[in-house]
């Protein structure tokens, strides 16, 4: 009976042993979920702030631009109803340039359109490719004025 009894305490003693190093791996695994947690809030706050540092920068690009798109837009449709009252001799001279024009207009639009919903990735190539398009633009617009009579 004794041989039985110092089992029985033996037993509880080991599973009273293993109980408590459960416990204790429990509450490190607990405080590791929670570093894990916590790593991750910060991971998505500095994702949201770099997001939104993004959209700002893209936005204020699209602001810049926006404006002189709408400024060669207008001078674009100028220029082509100027190009309507030439005499018919004249017109010839102007209308390729005037193509040409037009369909620079027609892809600093399409790079606008692309600016206002391109990622982070994209944004800042297509605004230089835009403000290039808009610099040829205007040069080609002086160029076509240039060869209309006085």
């Amino acid at each position: 009976m004794r041989i039985t009894f110092a089992l029985i305490v033996a037993g509880c003693a080991l599973t009273l042993g293993g109980c408590e190093k459960k416990a204790e791996t429990g509450q490190a695994t607990g405080a590791a979920n929670g570093a894990a947690s916590g790593l991750g809030d910060a991971m998505n706050s500095a994702k949201d702030m770099a997001s939104d540092t993004f959209t700002k920068l893209r936005d204020q690009a699209v602001a810049t631009l926006e404006p002189q798109f709408k400024s060669v837009k207008t001078q674009v449709a100028s220029l082509k109803d100027k190009v309507a009252a030439l005499p018919e001799a004249i017109k010839p001279t102007v209308s390729s340039g005037m193509t040409k024009v037009e369909k620079q207009l027609d892809a600093a639009g399409t790079q606008l359109s692309n600016l206002k919903s391109a990622g982070a990735d994209t944004w800042q190539s297509i605004s230089t490719e835009l403000g290039s398009t808009l610099d040829k633009l205007g040069t080609a617009i002086k160029d076509l004025t240039a060869k209309f009579p006085s």
